[in-house]
């Protein structure tokens, strides 16, 4: 990312400058904060389709995406080895369609109009601050346009300090919620637990909401049928992206437990999820014994368990 100017122009400062404040005012509402993010960055450079991606374990879910300004169905999809996820995790810095002529990105997975190629991306990771380590991605920005050379320097640059403000947003929400759980205390039912009566109260009110927007249309002669349609497909657009969010709530557990381990501890409880013992643990990682015990002692802690193969099961929950 060196190679890209350190400013950008004042047309697009001002825009992104713009976003900045709206993002802010829009709190924890993340499908006008996903919204706002894409039209932005279309006012910087032609988009035809994209996504936004969060990282859960080995998949990726796709909360928000367009394809010709049209909204795209929320999706999950596991990532392979070779792909711009793949790409992403490895360099955690952004992809460029001008770096391999779309290798990558043809190596992954399709989404939006499958029928057509993309012949210009840039892809922007998310990423976490680590205490003593590299950061870590959490998900990605994703531009393409049908037409070829379209992302210039200042395009790419926008779209990187934009989601730099999305995963600062998304962090900051994060950890507000592990906040009050921790206040709450272990078992506590907080708040913002997601169980399945809280799945039916939420689904009950949203689709409760959209059949009366239908009805009072339908019912009033004088309605404007055009805009309550409009209404009823923004709404439905909300549901959707709402409901992909809150299956990444419906089992946290497993993965906030392997983000609080630090990365030589995750190593360790990857191993234990492999079913290895101490020794061949040392082996794996050139370590003594004593040392590795001291790493699974301090994984079975702070997982608050003291059986191995419970860590194991719960690090296999997580990673698959």
């Amino acid at each position: 990312m060196s190679e890209l100017p350190p400013r950008m122009g004042p047309a697009t400062t001002a825009i992104l400058r713009e976003a900045h404040h709206k993002i802010l005012a829009m709190g924890d509402d993340r499908f006008a904060v996903y919204e706002q993010v894409v039209r932005t960055l279309a006012k910087v450079a032609h988009v035809d389709s994209s996504y936004i991606g969060l990282l859960h374990g080995h998949k990726v879910r796709y909360v928000y995406g367009t394809e010709d300004q049209r909204f795209d169905d929320p999706v999950l999809h596991a990532y392979g080895p070779n792909g711009p996820v793949a790409w992403l995790l490895r360099h955690r810095q952004t992809y460029r369609h001008r770096y391999d002529g779309g290798a990558v990105l043809r190596a992954g997975t399709s989404f939006g109009d499958v029928t057509r190629r993309s012949a210009d991306v840039v892809t922007a990771p998310m990423l976490r601050p680590e205490r003593g380590a590299p950061d870590s991605v959490i998900g990605m920005v994703s531009l393409h346009s049908y037409t070829p050379d379209v992302y210039g320097d200042e395009a790419v640059r926008a779209c990187e300090w934009l989601t730099g403000v999305l995963a600062r947003v998304l962090v900051r929400q994060d950890e507000d919620r592990a906040a009050l759980a921790d206040l709450a205390g272990p078992g506590a039912d907080v708040a913002d637990a997601l169980t399945s009566h809280r799945v039916v109260e939420y689904l009950s009110g949203r689709v409760g909401g959209i059949r009366r927007t239908a009805l009072d249309a339908l019912e009033d002669p004088a309605a404007d049928l055009r805009a309550a349609l409009d209404e009823v497909r923004e709404r439905c657009e909300r549901v959707q992206c709402e409901l992909i969010g809150l299956t990444a709530r419906a089992d946290t557990g497993p993965a906030a437990r392997f983000a609080a381990l630090t990365p030589t501890e995750r190593t360790a409880a990857l191993l234990l999820a492999r079913g290895l013992g101490n020794r061949e643990m040392a082996a794996e990682l050139g370590l003594s014994v004593h040392t590795v015990k001291t790493h699974v002692k301090h994984v079975l802690g702070k997982y608050g368990m003291a059986d191995r193969e419970q860590v194991a099961a719960d690090v296999r929950r997580h990673v698959q």
